[in-house]
Protein backbone atom coordinates (compact mmCIF):
# COMPACT_ATOMS: atom_id res chain seq x y z
CA UNK A 1 0.00 0.00 0.00
CA UNK A 2 2.82 2.33 0.90
CA UNK A 3 4.54 1.62 -2.42
CA UNK A 4 1.35 2.42 -4.35
CA UNK A 5 0.89 5.68 -2.44
CA UNK A 6 4.49 6.64 -3.12
CA UNK A 7 4.07 5.97 -6.84
CA UNK A 8 0.83 7.94 -6.86
CA UNK A 9 2.49 10.80 -5.00
CA UNK A 10 5.40 10.84 -7.44
CA UNK A 11 3.05 10.81 -10.41
CA UNK A 12 1.01 13.71 -9.01
CA UNK A 13 4.18 15.66 -8.22
CA UNK A 14 5.52 15.22 -11.74
CA UNK A 15 2.13 16.19 -13.18
CA UNK A 16 1.93 19.31 -11.03
CA UNK A 17 5.48 20.22 -11.98
CA UNK A 18 4.62 19.78 -15.68
CA UNK A 19 1.48 21.90 -15.34
CA UNK A 20 3.44 24.59 -13.52
CA UNK A 21 6.12 24.64 -16.20
CA UNK A 22 3.44 24.68 -18.92
CA UNK A 23 1.60 27.55 -17.22
CA UNK A 24 4.84 29.52 -16.95
CA UNK A 25 5.57 28.80 -20.58
CA UNK A 26 2.11 30.05 -21.60
CA UNK A 27 2.60 33.17 -19.49
CA UNK A 28 6.01 33.78 -21.05
CA UNK A 29 4.56 33.24 -24.51
CA UNK A 30 1.78 35.72 -23.79
CA UNK A 31 4.26 38.35 -22.60
CA UNK A 32 6.48 37.76 -25.65
CA UNK A 33 3.49 37.98 -27.97
CA UNK A 34 2.43 41.25 -26.34
CA UNK A 35 5.88 42.74 -26.98
CA UNK A 36 5.96 41.49 -30.57
CA UNK A 37 2.44 42.75 -31.27
CA UNK A 38 3.31 46.16 -29.84
CA UNK A 39 6.30 46.57 -32.15
CA UNK A 40 4.37 45.27 -35.16
CA UNK A 41 1.44 47.61 -34.49
CA UNK A 42 3.73 50.63 -34.01
CA UNK A 43 5.42 49.87 -37.33
CA UNK A 44 2.00 49.47 -38.96
CA UNK A 45 1.01 52.89 -37.66
CA UNK A 46 4.27 54.33 -39.03
CA UNK A 47 3.53 52.73 -42.39
CA UNK A 48 0.11 54.37 -42.48
CA UNK A 49 1.65 57.65 -41.37
CA UNK A 50 4.02 57.58 -44.36
CA UNK A 51 1.06 56.92 -46.67
CA UNK A 52 -0.85 59.80 -45.06
CA UNK A 53 2.14 62.06 -45.69
CA UNK A 54 2.20 60.92 -49.33
CA UNK A 55 -1.46 61.91 -49.70
CA UNK A 56 -0.82 65.27 -48.01
CA UNK A 57 2.10 65.92 -50.35
CA UNK A 58 0.01 64.83 -53.35
CA UNK A 59 -2.50 67.56 -52.51
CA UNK A 60 0.34 70.10 -52.31
CA UNK A 61 1.81 68.80 -55.58
CA UNK A 62 -1.52 69.18 -57.38
CA UNK A 63 -1.72 72.75 -56.10
CA UNK A 64 1.82 73.38 -57.32
CA UNK A 65 1.10 71.81 -60.70
CA UNK A 66 -1.99 74.00 -61.07
CA UNK A 67 0.20 77.03 -60.47
CA UNK A 68 3.05 75.99 -62.78
CA UNK A 69 1.24 74.21 -65.60
CA UNK A 70 -2.18 75.85 -65.22
CA UNK A 71 -3.85 72.43 -64.88
CA UNK A 72 -7.01 73.00 -62.79
CA UNK A 73 -7.17 71.44 -59.34
CA UNK A 74 -10.75 71.98 -58.29
CA UNK A 75 -12.80 70.98 -55.26
CA UNK A 76 -14.04 67.81 -56.97
CA UNK A 77 -10.40 66.78 -57.53
CA UNK A 78 -9.36 67.64 -53.97
CA UNK A 79 -12.24 65.88 -52.18
CA UNK A 80 -11.23 62.26 -52.94
CA UNK A 81 -7.69 62.98 -51.74
CA UNK A 82 -8.94 64.54 -48.52
CA UNK A 83 -11.30 61.60 -47.93
CA UNK A 84 -8.41 59.21 -48.55
CA UNK A 85 -6.27 61.13 -46.08
CA UNK A 86 -9.03 60.94 -43.48
CA UNK A 87 -9.42 57.17 -43.84
CA UNK A 88 -5.68 56.48 -43.88
CA UNK A 89 -5.44 58.52 -40.68
CA UNK A 90 -8.15 56.33 -39.12
CA UNK A 91 -6.11 53.25 -39.97
CA UNK A 92 -3.03 54.86 -38.43
CA UNK A 93 -5.01 55.59 -35.25
CA UNK A 94 -6.38 52.04 -35.20
CA UNK A 95 -2.85 50.64 -35.44
CA UNK A 96 -1.78 52.87 -32.52
CA UNK A 97 -4.78 51.64 -30.55
CA UNK A 98 -3.70 48.06 -31.31
CA UNK A 99 -0.20 48.89 -30.04
CA UNK A 100 -1.64 50.30 -26.79
CA UNK A 101 -3.83 47.23 -26.32
CA UNK A 102 -0.91 44.87 -26.96
CA UNK A 103 1.34 46.80 -24.58
CA UNK A 104 -1.29 46.62 -21.82
CA UNK A 105 -1.72 42.85 -22.19
CA UNK A 106 1.49 41.73 -20.55
CA UNK A 107 -0.22 38.42 -19.72
CA UNK A 108 -3.29 36.74 -21.16
CA UNK A 109 -3.80 34.24 -18.37
CA UNK A 110 -4.83 36.37 -15.38
CA UNK A 111 -8.34 36.00 -14.01
CA UNK A 112 -9.46 39.62 -14.33
CA UNK A 113 -9.37 42.29 -16.99
CA UNK A 114 -7.36 45.34 -15.97
CA UNK A 115 -8.87 48.77 -16.54
CA UNK A 116 -5.93 49.59 -18.84
CA UNK A 117 -6.68 46.59 -21.05
CA UNK A 118 -10.37 47.43 -21.06
CA UNK A 119 -9.77 51.06 -22.05
CA UNK A 120 -7.38 50.08 -24.85
CA UNK A 121 -9.69 47.36 -26.17
CA UNK A 122 -12.64 49.75 -26.14
CA UNK A 123 -10.70 52.40 -28.06
CA UNK A 124 -9.57 49.89 -30.67
CA UNK A 125 -13.06 48.40 -30.99
CA UNK A 126 -14.55 51.82 -31.75
CA UNK A 127 -11.82 52.57 -34.31
CA UNK A 128 -12.53 49.32 -36.17
CA UNK A 129 -16.31 49.76 -36.11
CA UNK A 130 -16.05 53.32 -37.49
CA UNK A 131 -13.65 52.42 -40.32
CA UNK A 132 -14.89 53.04 -43.88
CA UNK A 133 -13.62 52.08 -47.32
CA UNK A 134 -11.00 54.16 -49.10
CA UNK A 135 -12.46 56.26 -51.95
CA UNK A 136 -10.57 54.29 -54.61
CA UNK A 137 -10.28 51.03 -52.70
CA UNK A 138 -12.23 47.85 -52.08
CA UNK A 139 -14.90 47.57 -49.34
CA UNK A 140 -13.69 47.11 -45.79
CA UNK A 141 -13.83 43.37 -44.96
CA UNK A 142 -16.70 42.37 -42.67
CA UNK A 143 -14.15 40.84 -40.32
CA UNK A 144 -12.95 44.33 -39.35
CA UNK A 145 -16.31 45.46 -38.00
CA UNK A 146 -16.92 42.07 -36.38
CA UNK A 147 -13.55 42.24 -34.61
CA UNK A 148 -14.42 45.71 -33.33
CA UNK A 149 -17.77 44.52 -31.96
CA UNK A 150 -16.12 41.49 -30.34
CA UNK A 151 -13.61 43.74 -28.59
CA UNK A 152 -16.39 45.94 -27.25
CA UNK A 153 -18.24 42.86 -25.97
CA UNK A 154 -15.01 41.57 -24.45
CA UNK A 155 -14.67 44.82 -22.48
CA UNK A 156 -18.29 44.72 -21.29
CA UNK A 157 -18.14 41.08 -20.19
CA UNK A 158 -14.71 41.35 -18.47
CA UNK A 159 -13.71 37.84 -19.51
CA UNK A 160 -9.95 37.61 -19.56
CA UNK A 161 -10.09 34.04 -20.83
CA UNK A 162 -11.38 35.44 -24.14
CA UNK A 163 -8.46 37.86 -24.48
CA UNK A 164 -6.41 35.58 -26.71
CA UNK A 165 -9.42 34.93 -28.94
CA UNK A 166 -10.11 38.66 -29.11
CA UNK A 167 -6.55 39.43 -30.16
CA UNK A 168 -6.58 36.53 -32.60
CA UNK A 169 -9.68 37.89 -34.33
CA UNK A 170 -8.37 41.45 -34.23
CA UNK A 171 -5.07 40.57 -35.87
CA UNK A 172 -6.90 38.52 -38.49
CA UNK A 173 -9.03 41.60 -39.24
CA UNK A 174 -5.93 43.77 -39.68
CA UNK A 175 -4.45 41.15 -42.02
CA UNK A 176 -7.64 40.99 -44.11
CA UNK A 177 -7.83 44.78 -44.30
CA UNK A 178 -4.19 45.26 -45.26
CA UNK A 179 -4.30 42.46 -47.82
CA UNK A 180 -7.45 43.86 -49.46
CA UNK A 181 -6.20 47.44 -49.52
CA UNK A 182 -2.53 46.83 -50.31
CA UNK A 183 -2.97 47.57 -54.06
CA UNK A 184 -4.53 50.91 -53.11
CA UNK A 185 -1.68 51.70 -50.71
CA UNK A 186 0.85 51.01 -53.46
CA UNK A 187 -1.17 53.13 -55.90
CA UNK A 188 -1.28 56.04 -53.45
CA UNK A 189 2.50 56.12 -53.21
CA UNK A 190 3.04 55.59 -56.95
CA UNK A 191 0.72 58.53 -57.66
CA UNK A 192 2.66 60.70 -55.25
CA UNK A 193 5.99 59.76 -56.84
CA UNK A 194 4.56 60.28 -60.34
CA UNK A 195 3.30 63.77 -59.49
CA UNK A 196 6.59 64.72 -57.85
CA UNK A 197 8.66 63.40 -60.77
CA UNK A 198 6.48 65.18 -63.36
CA UNK A 199 6.88 68.53 -61.63
CA UNK A 200 10.59 67.93 -61.11
CA UNK A 201 10.91 67.08 -64.81
CA UNK A 202 9.14 70.33 -65.76
CA UNK A 203 11.43 72.32 -63.48
CA UNK A 204 14.53 70.71 -64.98
CA UNK A 205 13.27 71.52 -68.48
CA UNK A 206 12.73 75.14 -67.46
CA UNK A 207 16.28 75.36 -66.11
CA UNK A 208 14.81 76.05 -62.67
CA UNK A 209 16.90 73.37 -60.92
CA UNK A 210 20.51 73.88 -59.88
CA UNK A 211 22.39 70.64 -60.76
CA UNK A 212 25.51 71.68 -58.84
CA UNK A 213 24.99 69.08 -56.07
CA UNK A 214 25.51 66.42 -58.75
CA UNK A 215 29.17 67.48 -58.80
CA UNK A 216 29.63 66.59 -55.12
CA UNK A 217 31.16 63.11 -55.72
CA UNK A 218 34.00 64.76 -57.65
CA UNK A 219 34.58 67.63 -55.22
CA UNK A 220 33.87 66.14 -51.79
CA UNK A 221 37.19 64.21 -51.49
CA UNK A 222 39.00 67.53 -51.82
CA UNK A 223 36.66 69.52 -49.55
CA UNK A 224 35.56 71.69 -52.47
CA UNK A 225 32.11 73.24 -52.92
CA UNK A 226 30.64 73.88 -56.39
CA UNK A 227 29.37 77.29 -57.39
CA UNK A 228 25.80 77.56 -58.76
CA UNK A 229 25.78 76.07 -62.23
CA UNK A 230 25.76 78.43 -65.19
CA UNK A 231 23.55 77.94 -68.25
CA UNK A 232 26.14 75.88 -70.14
CA UNK A 233 26.71 73.50 -67.21
CA UNK A 234 22.96 73.13 -66.66
CA UNK A 235 22.58 72.14 -70.31
CA UNK A 236 25.40 69.63 -69.98
CA UNK A 237 23.96 68.01 -66.87
CA UNK A 238 20.29 68.08 -67.89
CA UNK A 239 20.23 64.61 -69.42
CA UNK A 240 21.99 63.15 -66.39
CA UNK A 241 19.51 64.87 -64.07
CA UNK A 242 16.54 63.49 -65.99
CA UNK A 243 18.02 59.99 -66.02
CA UNK A 244 18.62 60.05 -62.26
CA UNK A 245 15.12 61.39 -61.70
CA UNK A 246 13.60 58.44 -63.55
CA UNK A 247 15.77 55.91 -61.73
CA UNK A 248 15.03 57.45 -58.32
CA UNK A 249 11.27 57.47 -59.01
CA UNK A 250 11.29 53.80 -59.99
CA UNK A 251 13.40 52.89 -56.96
CA UNK A 252 11.10 54.80 -54.58
CA UNK A 253 8.03 53.01 -55.92
CA UNK A 254 9.72 49.60 -55.62
CA UNK A 255 10.83 50.29 -52.05
CA UNK A 256 7.25 51.12 -51.07
CA UNK A 257 5.92 47.97 -52.72
CA UNK A 258 8.54 45.90 -50.91
CA UNK A 259 7.70 47.60 -47.61
CA UNK A 260 3.96 47.02 -47.94
CA UNK A 261 4.62 43.35 -48.77
CA UNK A 262 6.89 43.11 -45.74
CA UNK A 263 4.25 44.75 -43.53
CA UNK A 264 1.65 42.24 -44.67
CA UNK A 265 4.10 39.40 -44.02
CA UNK A 266 4.72 40.67 -40.48
CA UNK A 267 0.99 40.90 -39.76
CA UNK A 268 0.45 37.37 -41.05
CA UNK A 269 3.33 36.10 -38.92
CA UNK A 270 1.90 37.74 -35.79
CA UNK A 271 -1.55 36.35 -36.57
CA UNK A 272 -0.12 32.83 -36.69
CA UNK A 273 1.74 33.33 -33.39
CA UNK A 274 -1.28 34.71 -31.54
CA UNK A 275 -3.41 31.91 -32.97
CA UNK A 276 -1.10 29.48 -31.19
CA UNK A 277 -1.85 31.23 -27.90
CA UNK A 278 -5.57 31.30 -28.62
CA UNK A 279 -5.51 27.53 -29.15
CA UNK A 280 -3.32 27.03 -26.05
CA UNK A 281 -0.26 25.89 -27.96
CA UNK A 282 3.34 27.00 -27.28
CA UNK A 283 4.77 29.90 -29.28
CA UNK A 284 8.40 29.02 -30.09
CA UNK A 285 9.52 32.30 -31.73
CA UNK A 286 10.28 35.21 -29.41
CA UNK A 287 11.82 37.72 -31.83
CA UNK A 288 9.92 40.38 -33.76
CA UNK A 289 8.98 39.43 -37.34
CA UNK A 290 12.14 39.90 -39.41
CA UNK A 291 10.27 41.62 -42.25
CA UNK A 292 9.64 44.62 -39.97
CA UNK A 293 13.22 45.72 -40.65
CA UNK A 294 12.23 46.36 -44.29
CA UNK A 295 9.22 48.39 -43.15
CA UNK A 296 11.25 50.43 -40.69
CA UNK A 297 13.93 51.15 -43.31
CA UNK A 298 11.32 52.39 -45.79
CA UNK A 299 9.51 54.53 -43.23
CA UNK A 300 12.82 56.16 -42.28
CA UNK A 301 13.55 57.15 -45.88
CA UNK A 302 10.16 57.38 -47.60
CA UNK A 303 9.16 61.00 -47.09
Amino acid sequence: MTTILRRHFCFVSVLLLFLCVFACKVSEDAAAAARQMTTTAVDLSSHYNSLAQAVTDSIALNELDASISKIPFEAKDRRPLEDTLSEISKRKDAALALAKLAASMSALSSSTVSSEVGTAASALGKELVDMKALPAGSPVPDAVGQAGKFLLQFVQQHKEKEAAQAMNGTLAAFVFLFEKEKPTYDSIFRTYIFLASQIARDLIARRAVDPSPMLTPALKPFDLTPLPADAQLRDTLQALALGRLQTSAEDASKRETDASSAMLSALEEMRSRVHLLATEKPMPIRDNPFSLKIVESWVASAI
